[in-house]
């Protein structure tokens, strides 16, 4: 392993609040999770997602419970550590996947993203045969809304999301994944995260997410 990849998983290791987030899903996957359900996994994005009323129709259509297991702050390779213990180990019928921009937030190659996210399909596709995975492409940012939106956006550039993306995509195919690109429906006209659908240049407000739940739910096995 080089120095900057040790440099780069020492920035990603768990603090307290990310300890507890993992063990809390732990728990409620061992004591309470039902089988046969829908996953969400993945960081910030995913832990905000407004799931609860943009799925409302599928759950009532379906039956099917929709867990939501997003981190903030987590990167491929801490989501790859606790892909059994947060999802597989409750063999969901659907997983939708969402990771790869904090990885560029602590100054990972794309390689490092790449690889990790290959090993997490890998694990789920052996795992569970028949899952369904939702892989979706890396989000766009906006460094150009506001002071805070350049902070929170920080060293990630849309150039080399677009690069990450067309290296996941193939991935997607390889492992039997569904791949959702939602890059051009939440884009403005310059490329960049649109204004409208998101708060701080790199997380959505609902407007974003109801663009991501109408991707995403006609993908779910029913």
């Amino acid at each position: 392993m080089t120095p900057s990849l040790k440099k780069i998983e020492k920035r990603t290791q768990y603090d307290l609040v990310k300890r507890t987030k993992r063990e809390n899903f732990r728990l409620l996957n061992q004591r309470y999770a039902r089988c046969g359900q829908t996953v969400l996994l993945g960081d910030s994005i995913t832990e905000i997602f407004n799931w609860y009323e943009l799925f409302e129709s599928f759950i009532r259509e379906t039956g099917q419970a929709v867990y939501n297991r997003g981190i903030s702050g987590d990167t491929s390779d801490r989501l790859l550590e606790r892909l059994e213990i947060n999802a597989l180990n409750i063999a969901p019928r659907n997983l939708v996947l969402l990771i790869g921009t904090n990885d560029l937030g602590v100054g990972a190659p794309i390689s490092f993203t790449v690889g990790n996210v290959e090993k997490i399909l890998r694990r789920s596709r052996e795992s569970l045969p028949k899952l369904n995975i939702v892989l979706q492409a890396v989000y766009p940012v906006n460094k150009h809304l506001s002071r805070d939106a350049r902070y929170m956006v920080g060293r990630r550039e849309n150039a080399v999301i677009a690069r990450i993306n067309a290296e996941l995509r193939p991935l997607a195919a390889q492992f039997n994944a569904h791949w959702l690109n939602l890059t051009g429906p939440l884009s403005d006209a310059q490329g960049n995260l649109s204004g409208e659908y998101c708060y701080d240049g790199l997380h959505l407000n609902a407007r974003g997410f109801e663009i991501a739940a109408q991707g995403i739910i006609p993908l779910l096995d029913r």
